[in-house]
């Protein structure tokens, strides 16, 4: 039998329990392996095997006690079918990952008990007994060993080989005690213990290296798959290196939309593709602070700088090829914008005339006033009003008076700068902030739009002519920074204009407060500014609403 060789001295003993001791901690230690209950089965067939043949040796003590020989066999019988079924059981476990079937399992018990019964109570034949006690052992190893030697590709798994090895060590000592009836040396088998626990080291460390391979391949194949992914994806993806701003990866959605040459992505540069720089500043500032920016807002243009439009991006630094860069996914949203920017107008703009309304003149203008003032530069603020009005929509009608209306916007608008501010302020009246200007300049300014706006003609539903002028009240800067207040001084300086016979500028002075005496005692000269309640004239009678323009 196994272990027969085995003494009760002391020095083979402490060799043996250090050999299972080796082995129990190299079970513990290979736990993580698929196989480790196949290995743990294994160490406790072993170690009944070493139980049983410690117990070999002290059947005179426990005869002295008045157990029967009979019963004594029977017992290690049955620790060897015991250790039997604890081999084959492990072997299911290393080879196939899953327990010993039931059937099998009942079949070896019942088997193994019948012919250990018949051996000790029938044949009552000690060769008999101690064949089946050799021969059953053997049979699970030779399974184990079967199990280990059957794994796939066993060339590149030495711990295998080498745990296949020790079992087959442990078969030949069984087999030379079953069939040459000679005690193998403790010696040899605590070598075979340690030769054993050694491969379940090498079985750890290669399944460790594989589980890392494993997980390297993993990795590259997801991230191939996030490379295509990116690759394909509809949302527009740029990466850009940070230390020099090129650009090393644009999916075809980014190709497409920025109008890059995919093959010569090295010669673009993302900064290339703002419109403000100050606007890709402000990302990277964002960048620096959180890593992280999301819904940031840019205004872009494509490779061979075209119309700009409008980008919503999303940007995080990543590291790509071993370099830190800027990651970014874009969504265009120039429609959205447009939308915006459309309904701003139509918020900020006058629906018949498409010039701005009060609203936006008086928030705009107060601005406009504290930055001029800041830079120490001249303005002054015009107040426009068209003369005799009134009759011109009693003798024509409503819809003849919005002709003159948005002619004589248009005319206003046309003969002053882009950086001046003309809106309608109501009825028949509009207002002019002059940027930068001087008073001299600014009744230059009045004068001649005064004689262009005069030379202006419309004509009736009956295809006459009708002409118009203005009286033009200045409020020069210096008199004071509100808003109200100088639009006030402007409509007192064009009140004195009406006073002084219409179609003329007056620009306003100190020495104007004595002549509008009159205007506040006269309720016919009393403007509707001038009233309790301050409403914008509509006269949009039977007009379309389609003169809504985009600025």
């Amino acid at each position: 039998m196994l272990f027969s060789g085995f003494s009760n001295s002391l020095t083979e003993l402490s060799l043996g329990l250090s050999g299972f001791a080796f082995l129990g901690l190299a079970t513990l230690i290979s736990s993580s392996l698929k196989s480790a209950k196949g290995l743990k089965l294994l160490w406790f067939g072993l170690f009944l095997l070493f139980f049983n043949a410690l117990l070999y040796q002290q059947y005179n003590f426990l005869s002295f006690y008045g157990i029967s020989f009979e019963v004594f066999v029977f017992f290690r019988l049955c620790l060897s079918v015991s250790a039997t079924i604890l081999f084959v059981a492990a072997a299911s476990e290393i080879l196939l990952y899953k327990p010993l079937s039931l059937n099998i399992l009942y079949l070896s018990i019942s088997s193994g008990l019948i012919l250990s019964f018949y051996a000790v109570y029938i044949s009552r034949s000690i060769e008999i007994q101690d064949n089946v006690e050799t021969a059953l052992p053997m049979i699970g190893l030779i399974y184990l060993f079967l199990a280990f030697i059957s794994r796939p590709n066993l060339k590149k798994h030495i711990g295998e080989i080498f745990a296949a090895m020790s079992v087959l060590g442990l078969i030949e000592q069984t087999a030379v005690h079953l069939f040459l009836h000679f005690e193998v040396s403790v010696i040899f088998s605590v070598v075979l213990l340690f030769m054993l626990s050694s491969s379940y080291l090498l079985m750890l460390i290669e399944w460790q290296s594989s589980e890392k391979e494993e997980l390297s391949a993993s990795l590259q194949k997801m991230s191939k798959n996030m490379f295509n992914i990116i690759k394909s994806s509809a949302f527009p993806i740029i990466i850009s290196k940070l230390k020099d701003d090129s650009i090393v990866f644009a999916n075809q959605s980014a190709s497409k939309l920025f109008e890059l040459n995919l093959l010569e992505l090295s010669r673009y540069h993302f900064k290339d593709l703002f419109v403000d720089a100050q606007n890709r500043k402000l990302l990277l500032e964002k960048l620096e602070h959180a890593k992280q920016v999301q819904d940031f807002e840019i205004l872009v243009k494509s490779s061979i700088g075209q119309t700009p439009f409008w980008l919503i991006a999303s940007a995080n630094i990543i590291e790509y090829e071993n370099e830190l860069s800027l990651y970014i996914a874009f969504q265009d949203i120039t429609e959205r914008k447009q939308r915006e920017k459309l309904l701003q107008n139509q918020a900020d703009r006058d629906p018949l005339t498409s010039i701005y309304n009060r609203r936006y003149f008086e928030n705009s203008v107060t601005q406009r006033i504290k930055q001029a003032y800041l830079e120490n530069q001249n303005f002054a603020i015009l107040m426009i009003d068209a003369d005799h009005f009134k009759s011109i929509n009693d003798k024509y009608g409503h819809k003849t008076g919005d002709k003159v209306l948005m002619e004589l916007a248009h005319t206003i608008e046309r003969s002053l700068r882009p950086e001046d501010v003309v809106a309608r302020y109501g009825g028949e009246e509009f207002v002019v902030f002059l940027h930068n200007v001087s008073s001299d300049i600014s009744l230059l300014v009045s004068e001649r739009l005064r004689k262009s706006i005069s030379q202006s003609v419309v004509y009736s539903d009956d295809n006459e002519p009708i002409s118009w002028t203005v009286s033009i009240g200045i409020a020069p800067s210096g008199l004071s920074d509100s808003v109200p207040a100088m639009i006030k001084m402007a409509d007192d300086a064009m009140y004195i204009a009406k006073q002084n016979g219409r179609n003329q500028v007056h620009l306003y002075d100190l020495t104007d407060i004595d002549k509008l005496e009159l205007k506040t005692t006269s309720k016919e000269l009393i403007h509707p500014v001038f009233k309790s309640e301050e409403e914008e004239i509509s006269l949009l009678d039977g007009l379309e609403t389609n003169h809504i323009i985009e600025e």
